[in-house]
């Protein structure tokens, strides 16, 4: 059954994931990411876990009836009473399982919105950071988790009501029968008590194990039906190339063809083909396009223009078919890809989406590598010198979403290298040029779009139209064919594009922005003494010249000798090992006693005692009581209970006739002559107790012992109560403190960790980890410490009632000691393998739904359907390897079980043989010797069980432990190196994050007053976290001094990875900033080291001894990816809700996002979905701006990181106006590549150049000096 489960994790995993990969792109906002991946991960499971436990929902049932059948055969009618007992049961546990049922869903409800929140937030922690949202986004967090919490504690009171009942039962089953029994007359014999006990014995696993089926039952179809409605969600026809691939197939398949040959090109009049159509995301009273009309033929270049929020991005969307159209949503809009779906699209989204791996893999995407060719493509989209720069090249790791070490150019060129690599047939670029400095962005439309993409269609989103229309090839102008402009969702125009102007009235055309590396010599005036380089640092530095490139297309390629493009040093055929993302950590050996000591903690030291103390009650009260029986029968007298029976207000109220009465009393002294065991334990406390009324005066020596009895088992019963209730309420504190701590280390974490760490891993830690913490953890335990403490009874009675068979035991003990350590170590590993395989699926079901579009685009659902197979096949055979070993276990204590039942027997033999002992005592051993075997294996069992649950603990430990934490001050007093503390931390207690400001002793509550910035030779140096021996630090600033007066806006340019934002990170304290003068051999010497040396001073305030919340909050910084979680506008305006509507909509007003306080107010109830993926990424920007307005104070800095870089001119001149009116006198600090921007605000501009300042001055001369070389009709003059 087990490998079946296996089958129908594979089975269920590949459907859902099979139907995510058919989905469209606007399907995903129907449902979420949090919530697809709990399809893929906890609906799954559950769905897995029920599996091999199928055959007990129709097995039970005939167990049970079987067992009632003999029952009857054996007491006749009496056992009719139990049966009704039983009817009575099944509808409660029934109503129980229906409130289970509903608390259940409610949970996976939260859940799923945790997970979304959780994915928002990984996805964009530096936004978060940036904006000081780290209270907000956990309490977001924890209001998810609170109401998550609660869901759990319901069910889990209803679990435990029902695991009561139908514990209860078999005792209460066997009291009414046997009472009944003798009631009516019928003589108790020795021979109808054990088989009826033994029979009421089959009855006790079944109903004990029957309430846990039935929660695997409805949780099982709570998680189908959750997954069936992923089934309803319409499809595209992309679902059309996975009809007849078997998901065995791991292999990359070869024989698929990249390109659609002519003839089946030929049969295809165009390759867009979109005739009056209107599309939608989710709503189609909400529509993005209206009335879409657009043919393309083949070979064309299409521009699309238009104002932010126009649907520029969603055009190419509806080519691609990721939008659902008014006329028919199941169908795609395209007809070429109607008629032939391999028809392949390559699509660059405006945020360039990389998947988890090297830069190698996410070029070749699944294709042939072919070194010639990459070799061109790769110079082709100027990345040969990025590649050069990067300590392992091609085969450098660039993490999820390549955030690892790549800046936004350089991932818009990977994913553009990807592109053109595939030799597609048409080319949807959304606004690849946005992030390119000038002389890359000409490079790339030279060499690329217009070089090797030649005669291919292409249809490019732009605001740098210009760059199209004014370059040239062969001395000719390149000419665009037509231009579509769009407003509003509707296509107000299409010009040709001999007929588009030079300068439009709108200005849709953008300044080139600047690249230093290959500028000429500058003015000896422009120059910093100090910072002066000869040229040839520069010459070795400079990028690929337009000439260096041959200008061939990709059907020319084809036919020229490969032979003749040789590979150059940044392309081979070795897979180097050098990889840049952190390695996920396994432990090894036996769980760590601080992992033990941190989940004590979590659940409280007062707490555990009394849990302790509750089992030990609990048990020690149930032993007592057997051993109270054995003690009875050997110095009581049940004649004296008989006698009992004489009294006549007793008998007329018990037995209404002297024949009943007679038959219950010679029934009652046969009893006498029953060997007692602890079985007699149900017996006598049904019978007697049934029979003789408590409260009555204590006149026979009989009801002296029933007394005693009787107070045993309730002090049992009401220890056991307050042991459920304390073990429900502390899995429950844990459960909330480990989540919280996780978080608050999350939230507090390094911005370069998230850098360097899939987003998947972590994900991982806060669903499978964390829920593992909630339920499977404290079940497991609970279970572990019951038997625990069922065995050291067991053993404290055996020695004390049968010292003999301690002799035979304790060599039995150290086998199977031997045995439990060898298995418990490779379970434990092998559940930590488990664990670790299972990040890279995460990351992969992650990587698959933020590319959809480029995967659907390029045909590659079948790849990645493997790619699911071959990492689920490696999840699989860890859980296979940990099913062998526990079949390997089960067949040694079998073995040990026999020889102790084999040792029992002999030892009560020898016992009454030499009468050592009273039969009751050797009953009373036998009894819990034999118990001894099935509590061994239990104990190994539930001790395995419950560590490879630790192993969650533990991974959640590993990353309170390992993720850096930011210093919210850092010592500025010289420092000597320090080793790294080798100390645990706990699993912190709840607790509120400071909501406050706490300022340092001297500073003025109105700091910064004036703006002014120092930076006092600064470096940041970087090592990549790897082992080997090889690896260099890269320094990403070098010795970097400047100041910034108050009030003044400085520039920041240079080419891609020149240290622009590494400034604004050493100023907002991104990356470490070192304590003291720590040296450079030191630094050197350190591993995994990450940090900025040098001094950065606002308004003369070391920014080391400022506290983090109150630095960031006091600087504005607005990036190129803005941040918007899911939920309304308003939400995302004002989370903390103390604004009113007025001034909100006065805030969007000013940021021209409305027009009136009518569609004001409509936009703050708009949704914008998960990311804020509904919004285009301009309207985005927008948002972040009035963001900004909101922020009080008002911030004296202002850093712009590329803000701009993906608006038209119209928003850009609308960012700059509302920046100038509303925080005027503020210090700014610009990166930009275009050089608008820069002339128009900035009065100095700084120019970087690997990571040092190499010019400043005046903006008109440094461009000047640095654009001399560029023609003069390729610059805008202001």
């Amino acid at each position: 059954m087990a490998s079946f489960g296996f089958k129908v994790r594979v089975s269920v995993t590949g459907m859902v994931y099979r139907k995510i990969l058919s989905l469209k792109t606007s399907s995903l906002n129907c449902i979420g990411t949090g919530c697809l991946v709990n399809y893929l991960t906890s609906d799954a499971d559950r769905i897995v876990n029920f599996a091999p436990s199928i055959h007990e929902v129709w097995a039970m049932p005939l167990q049970l009836s079987v067992a009632v059948g003999l029952l009857y055969h054996q007491l006749g009618l009496a056992c009719l009473v139990g049966i009704g007992f039983l009817l009575v049961l099944l509808p409660l546990n029934r109503i129980l399982a229906t409130k289970i049922g509903k608390f259940s869903r409610r949970l996976m409800m939260f859940k799923d919105t945790r997970i979304k929140l959780m994915s928002e937030i990984l996805s964009n922690t530096l936004s978060v950071k940036l904006a000081c949202w780290e209270n907000l986004m956990k309490n977001r967090v924890m209001h998810s988790r609170i109401q998550e919490l609660n869901a759990l504690r319901g069910q889990k009171l209803l679990d435990a009501c029902c695991v009561f009942f139908w514990a209860v039962c078999p005792a209460l089953l066997a009291s009414s029968t046997f009472a009944t029994y003798v009631a009516i007359g019928n003589e108790l014999k020795a021979s109808v008590v054990f088989s009826s006990l033994a029979l009421f014995g089959m009855l006790i696993g079944p109903m004990n194990a029957f309430p846990w089926v039935i929660n695997g039952v409805m949780e099982a179809t709570i998680s189908m039906q959750r997954i069936t409605k992923l089934f309803y969600l319409s499809s595209g026809s992309f679902s059309l190339e996975l009809t007849d691939t078997p998901l065995s197939d791991v292999g990359i398949p070869t024989d698929i063809p990249i390109v659609c040959s002519f003839a089946e090109k030929s049969t295809i009049s165009m390759p867009v083909n979109i005739m009056n159509e209107s599309f939608y995301y989710t709503n189609c009273d909400n529509l993005v396009l209206k009335n879409i009309t657009l043919q393309v033929q083949w070979g064309q270049l299409i521009g699309v223009i238009g104002p932010v929020g126009s649907g520029k991005s969603s055009l190419l969307l509806s080519i691609l078919g990721e939008l659902q159209s008014v006329v028919s949503g199941d169908e795609l809009r395209n007809e070429s890809m109607k008629t032939n779906p391999r028809l392949r699209y390559a699509y660059v989204g405006q945020t360039p989406w990389l998947h988890s791996g090297t830069i190698r893999e996410n070029i070749l995407f699944g294709s042939d590598c072919d070194l010639a060719w990459m070799n061109t493509v790769i110079e082709a989209c100027a990345l040969k010198v990025d590649l050069g720069k990067l300590p392992n090249g091609l085969d450098t790791d660039v993490g999820e979403a390549g955030g690892n070490s790549l800046s936004g150019g350089q991932r818009a060129r990977v994913a553009l290298a990807r592109a053109v690599y595939q030799k597609a047939d048409v080319y949807l670029l959304d606004d690849p040029l946005s992030a390119l400095d000038v002389d890359v962005g000409q490079q790339i439309i030279t060499n690329c779009l217009l070089g090797l993409l030649s005669g291919r269609t292409r249809i490019i989103v732009t605001h740098q139209l210009d760059w199209l229309m004014n370059t040239k090839i062969v001395n000719e102008r390149a000419q665009v064919d037509f231009i579509v402009e769009l407003k509003d969702g509707i296509i107000t125009r299409k010009i040709p594009g001999n007929l588009y102007p030079d300068n439009d009235d709108n200005d849709h055309m953008h300044q080139p922005v600047l690249d230093i590396n290959s500028s000429p010599p500058y003015n000896e005036s422009t120059l910093s003494s100090d910072n002066h380089h000869d040229s040839s640092e520069n010459n070795n530095n400079s990028t690929l010249e337009n000439d260096d490139v041959p200008l061939i297309t990709i059907k020319e390629y084809s036919s020229v000798n490969q032979s003749e493009f040789s590979p150059n040093c940044v392309i081979n055929n070795n897979n180097n090992n050098n990889v840049n993302i952190n390695m996920e950590h396994m432990a090894v050996g036996s769980i760590s006693p601080h992992v033990y000591k941190s989940y004590i903690h979590s659940v409280g030291y007062f707490l555990t005692f009394s849990i302790i103390l509750s089992l030990l009650l609990m048990q020690g009260t149930r032993n007592a009581s057997d051993w109270w029986l054995s003690y009875w029968v050997q110095n009581g007298n049940l004649s004296a209970v008989v006698s009992s029976f004489q009294d006549s207000s007793y008998q007329t109220e018990l037995f209404p006739d002297n024949h009943t009465k007679n038959k219950y009393l010679h029934s009652t002294h046969n009893l006498s002559s029953i060997n007692y065991n602890s079985s007699i334990n149900e017996l006598l406390q049904t019978s007697i107790h049934s029979a003789v009324r408590f409260g009555e005066p204590n006149s026979i020596t009989g009801y002296y012992y029933l007394e005693i009895y009787a107070f045993v088992v309730i002090s049992n019963l009401i220890a056991t109560i307050f042991r459920a209730v304390l073990f429900a309420f502390g899995g429950l504190v844990a459960a909330s403190v480990v989540h919280e701590s996780a978080l608050d280390t999350i939230l507090e974490g390094r911005q370069n960790y998230f850098n360097t760490t899939p987003q998947g891993r972590i994900l991982n830690r806060f669903s499978s980890d964390v829920g593992t913490v909630d339920d499977a953890l404290p079940f497991q335990l609970n279970i572990l410490l019951a038997s625990l403490a069922g065995l050291l009874g067991a053993l404290v009675i055996v020695c004390v009632s049968l010292p003999m068979l301690i002799f035979f035991l304790l060599p039995l003990v150290f086998i199977f000691w031997s045995i439990q350590r060898q298995y418990r170590g490779a379970a434990r590993d092998l559940k930590r393998i488990s664990s670790i395989v299972r990040s890279p699926v995460y990351g992969h079901y992650t990587d698959t739904l933020s590319g959809l579009a480029v995967i659907h685009g390029l045909g590659q659902e079948i790849r990645f359907r493997q790619l699911t197979a071959c990492k689920l096949s490696d999840q699989i055979r860890a859980e296979l390897a940990s099913l062998a070993a526990s079949c390997w276990l089960s067949i040694r204590l079998q073995l040990i079980g026999s020889a102790v039942i084999t040792g029992v027997v002999s030892v009560s033999l020898i016992g009454r043989l030499f009468d050592w002992t009273h039969i009751a005592s050797i009953g009373l051993s036998v009894v819990y010797a034999l118990n001894i075997s099935g509590l061994m294996t239990s104990v190994v069992y539930d001790m395995t069980e419950t560590e490879k649950n630790l192993v969650a603990v533990e991974r959640c430990q590993e990353l309170i432990d390992d993720t850096p934490i930011e210093h919210d001050i850092v010592s500025i007093k010289p420092m000597g190196p320090q080793p790294r503390s080798s100390s645990h931390s706990h699993l912190r207690l709840p607790k509120e994050r400071k909501s406050g400001i706490a300022y340092p002793t001297g500073l003025l509550p109105n700091w910064p007053a004036s703006g002014s910035i120092f930076f006092n030779n600064v470096s940041l140096t970087y090592r990549q976290n790897s082992e080997s021996a090889n690896e260099q630090s890269v320094k990403a600033l070098d010795d970097v001094s400047f100041t910034v007066k108050p009030g003044e806006c400085v520039g920041i340019v240079g080419r891609t990875g020149s240290g622009k934002s590494s400034l604004i990170k050493v100023l907002l304290r991104l990356v470490d900033h070192l304590p003291g003068p720590y040296t450079n051999q030191y630094i050197a010497n350190q591993t995994g080291f990450i940090g900025a040396t040098g001094q950065v001073f606002v308004d003369g305030i070391d920014v080391r001894t400022i506290p983090l919340t109150l630095l960031r909050s006091r600087i504005l910084t607005i990036c190129q990816e803005p941040f918007l979680f899911s939920g309304c506008l308003r939400d995302n305006l004002d989370p903390e809700n103390k604004l009113n509507d007025s001034v909100l909509e006065d805030v969007l007003l000013k940021c021209q996002l409305a027009t009136s306080r009518l569609q004001a107010s409509q936009w703050l109830l708009r949704e914008v979905g998960e990311s804020g993926r509904d919004i285009s990424a301009g309207q985005r920007q927008l948002i972040c701006l009035a963001r900004a307005l909101l922020r009080q104070p008002r911030p004296k800095i202002i850093c712009l990181d590329e803000a701009t870089a993906s608006v038209d001119n119209k928003c850009e001149e609308t960012i700059h106006q509302v920046l100038d009116q509303e925080f005027q006198g503020a210090t700014i600090l610009l990166i930009a590549h275009r050089l608008a921007s820069v002339r128009r605000l900035c009065s100095r501009v700084i120019v970087m150049q690997s990571g040092r300042l190499v010019a400043e001055g005046p903006p008109k001369e440094i461009l000047d000096a640095l654009f001399n070389h560029i023609e003069t009709r390729d610059l805008v003059t202001l």
